[in-house]
């Protein structure tokens, strides 16, 4: 096993700066869509239903992706979804640089960037034990974290400004080349598969991912909050742009300054655990990170001024990033190696199900309520689920004192 020590390998700083570029490009794309169908189309369920579409994937066939990547090179995975992204990307700029992007073919695009992530995002959380050693899961999971979000404060710092001066076109077109510089990158990774244990079919490994998953009460517990809370978390960030245009009046260049907050306090959030290690119960962090999301929501909700707003999308990148970091490290040493492909796909499936199902939900708010009133619903509803996370711990403690 070509196992290297700590995150200064050459093997993590390849994959975390392809990451960096990525995550760059990407914030870029999604600010031009989003600003594109608020503003100049005036369009709020056509902005919605990128969402939906984006997130449909996992939604349809996202389950099936885990027994594959464990049956094939993980590397290999993420330089294919890498390029065929690049390509797709790329068509899309071609076409709206002749104004025959239509509507249609927006959600197409995004339709099939989110399949190769369903194929990318679980190689690479299943790999980086394969990268580092047990000691620095936390450390390398954290500094990932934190590049994916320093990655979009770029993207969001410039991203107003490029779709202010240059247009949709150039801000795809940078999108397209930062996918295929990030599969530059991944082709210099030096890895050897994990040789896992296959149980038969494609069908037979699924079910035993499956299995395995609910046969632990507490991850069985953790997978449920995580579902639930998928369903009102999300949609925050899609509802800031119509906060900003409609509300306050204000352009993309301040849409642009909000949204690089939450990769701010991503970053922020992410620099932090990368030093500093909790003792809490896995359904303890949950509780902790939704009960701040909902304070998040409220001040949203409240104080409707951009200082204020500004500061909600920072504690929404902290407590989003405080979740995903410190769960993951959990699953990462509780999950047996022969399933973390199967797992992990599992669990990007059902949370991309549930963020597909929460685009929906706030899809029919924002037709029968305010933007304001569908925030503070969401908002609610996080309290309730960081209730019943905080139960749910209880009961798991209960249960390990008797055995």
């Amino acid at each position: 096993m070509l196992k290297q020590k700590g995150i200064l390998s050459k093997n993590y700083l390849l994959l975390w700066s392809g990451q960096l570029v990525s995550q760059m490009g990407n914030r870029l794309y999604l600010m031009a869509l989003s600003w594109y169908f608020v503003s100049e189309l005036g369009d709020n369920t056509a902005l919605f239903l990128v969402f939906i579409f984006s997130s449909l994937p996992s939604l349809l066939f996202g389950a099936f992706v885990g027994p594959f990547i464990e049956r094939w090179n993980k590397k290999h995975i993420m330089i294919g979804c890498d390029f065929i992204c690049a390509a797709l990307v790329g068509v899309l700029a071609w076409l709206v640089s002749i104004n025959e992007a239509h509507n249609y073919i927006i959600y197409a695009v995004c339709f099939l960037l989110n399949t190769m992530n369903l194929f990318f995002s679980p190689s690479v959380n299943s790999m980086i034990p394969s990268i580092l050693d047990e000691d620095s899961y936390q450390q390398g999971m954290s500094y990932m974290k934190m590049i994916t979000f320093l990655g979009q404060i770029m993207g969001a710092a410039v991203g107003g400004l490029l779709v202010g001066f240059f247009g949709v076109y150039l801000t795809i077109l940078i999108n397209a080349i930062s996918f295929f510089i990030s599969g530059l990158a991944e082709i210099f990774i030096t890895y050897k598969p994990e040789i896992v244990q296959k149980t038969g079919s494609y069908i037979s490994d699924l079910k035993s991912g499956l299995k395995y998953a609910w046969s632990d009460k507490t991850v069985r517990s953790v997978l449920t909050v995580s579902i639930a809370c998928n369903l009102f978390i999300p949609t925050f960030m899609v509802f800031l742009p119509i906060v900003i245009k409609t509300h306050l009046g204000l352009d993309a260049r301040h849409y642009g300054f909000a949204d690089a907050m939450m990769p701010m306090g991503a970053v922020v959030m992410a620099v932090f655990l990368s030093k500093v290690k909790f003792n809490l119960q896995p359904l303890q962090v949950l509780a902790t990170g939704i009960g701040g999301l909902a304070a998040a929501f409220m001040l949203t909700v409240f104080l409707p001024y951009y200082p204020v707003i500004m500061f909600s999308v920072f504690c929404y990148g902290c407590f989003t990033n405080f979740i995903n970091i410190q769960v993951i490290t959990y699953f990462l040493h509780r999950v047996d190696k022969d399933f973390r492909g199967r797992f992990f796909s599992i669990l990007e499936s059902f949370s991309f199900a549930s963020i597909s199902i929460s685009y929906v939900l706030s899809t029919i708010l924002s037709s029968q309520f305010d933007t304001k009133i569908a925030i503070l619903i969401n908002a609610v509803c996080l309290i309730i689920i960081t209730l019943t996370a905080l139960m749910l711990q209880r009961s798991v403690d209960k249960v390990n004192v008797k055995a």
